[in-house]
């Protein structure tokens, strides 16, 4: 586990409301975030900028593997391609892996991507994430702490979250 880790969110609803809760309850956190005066237009325009880049990104990608009729003639051409253009010799797990991947991406629609976005919010430190286990009620705060920082939420830290009323569901 690295020392400093990133709160990352897919909507501006949920950046909107962890920057109203620090406001409240937890001002310092605001030092922390990237940015707290993004505005709704602004996190549309970063994800429409994300779902571009990316499905050029997949396209491009695609255009690796050539004309294929199966997937180990894809595989087969994504080996040359490596070995032409790079002078890589590209093992048969990567070339597999590498493939799938390349063929999923390449078959997601703009939606798809609009809803894989995610945005790094804040970046904290340690001494703030055990902060935020004993104060902070709100979901994916929560869900952040127990799966990147492995913290589990006991009975007792949720007699000192502040702002249930209004944060939690």
């Amino acid at each position: 586990m690295a020392a400093i880790d990133k709160i990352c969110v897919n909507s501006y609803y949920d950046y909107d409301e962890l920057r109203r809760w620090a406001i409240v309850y937890y001002p310092e956190l605001l030092f922390y975030f990237y940015d707290i005066s993004i505005t709704p237009k602004q996190w549309e325009e970063n994800r429409k900028y994300y779902v571009k880049g990316s499905m050029e990104i997949a396209k491009r990608d695609y255009k690796k593997l050539g004309d294929f009729s199966c997937v180990p003639e894809a595989e087969y051409n994504l080996k040359s391609y490596y070995l032409k253009s790079v002078n890589y010799i590209c093992t048969a797990r990567q070339a597999t892996e590498e493939v799938k991947y390349i063929i999923e991406a390449y078959g997601r629609t703009k939606e798809d991507w609009e809803e894989r976005y995610e945005a790094p919010i804040t970046n904290t430190p340690f001494s703030v994430d055990r902060k935020l286990l004993w104060i902070c009620p709100i979901p994916f705060v929560r869900k952040y702490l127990e799966e990147t920082c492995g913290y589990k939420t006991r009975w007792y830290h949720k007699l000192f979250w502040r702002g249930k009323k209004h944060f939690c569901l």
